[in-house]
């Protein structure tokens, strides 16, 4: 498990102060784009559930909102300090503003990349952020026997092109033989992504050399996916996508009894 420690925090004329405990060392914050965000400069993070403990509140946050944010801030020295987004991968989930935390250097915070994409479930209980432009991946669509019951359409960044929210409020399914697990939200059962989780590498074991070598790289590189429902795309209208889509049919697809 990894470290944890307590961190303080205040406004800065000391009206409201707080502690957040229990959490790992803070490097990164988001920096969200919308209007007020970028207007305030607001560093994010999002605490773990009852982390945060308010010591002093002498003045009683003043709060306001707009349409993307519900935002918190002390009425006399004007620092901002707490936030609720009303959209996005941060909807409904409370977030402290790291400039109002003691003893972190905001211009030594690495500042995560933010989304050009969001894909969500209905409820949006989860949620996943594509960090690239969705031109830089193909898009594909087959008529398999899972895919022809779900309609998924997927398109396949690297892990590190995506940002999950959420996880715990889904459940995976994994078909024979196990690959791959389709990620839905358990509460309106919308498909946002896919786990891959491929073969055994010993299955190239009785390849020659020169070519295990070759089917081992392009088998790492799968195993680096992180494949997105395209019909979960925010704000897209699927007609105006470049669709590639394989009549491969189900043939093969029987159910044991």
């Amino acid at each position: 498990m990894a470290d944890t420690k307590t961190y303080s925090g205040n406004c800065h004329c000391g009206r409201y102060r707080f502690t957040l405990e229990g959490i790992p060392d803070i490097t990164s914050a988001l920096a969200c784009p919308c209007r007020l965000c970028s207007k305030k400069g607001h560093l994010w993070l999002v605490p773990p559930q009852d982390a945060l403990r308010v010591i002093r509140d002498e003045v009683g946050l003043t709060s306001y909102q707009s349409a993307t944010l519900k935002d918190e801030f002390c009425n006399h020295c004007g620092t901002a300090v707490l936030g609720e987004h009303q959209t996005g991968p941060l909807k409904g989930q409370l977030a402290v503003n790291v400039r109002a935390i003691q003893g972190l250097n905001p211009f030594q915070i690495d500042l995560e990349p933010p989304a050009q994409h969001v894909f969500s479930c209905h409820c949006g209980q989860v949620q996943a952020e594509l960090l690239t432009s969705l031109a830089e991946h193909e898009i594909k669509e087959d008529n398999c026997s899972s895919c022809v019951r779900t309609a998924y359409i997927g398109t396949y960044p690297a892990k590190d092109q995506v940002r999950l929210y959420g996880t715990g409020e889904t459940f995976e399914y994994r078909r024979p033989p196990g690959y791959s697990g389709r990620v839905h939200c358990k509460t309106c059962g919308v498909l946002v992504y896919t786990n891959v989780y491929g073969p055994p590498a010993t299955v190239f074991d009785r390849l020659p050399p020169e070519r295990k070598e070759k089917a081992l790289a392009v088998y790492h590189q799968n195993l680096n996916l992180k494949p997105l429902n395209v019909r979960a795309l925010e704000d897209v209208e699927l007609e105006s996508l470049v669709i590639v889509r394989s009549d491969e049919g189900t043939e093969g697809y029987r159910l044991e009894n």
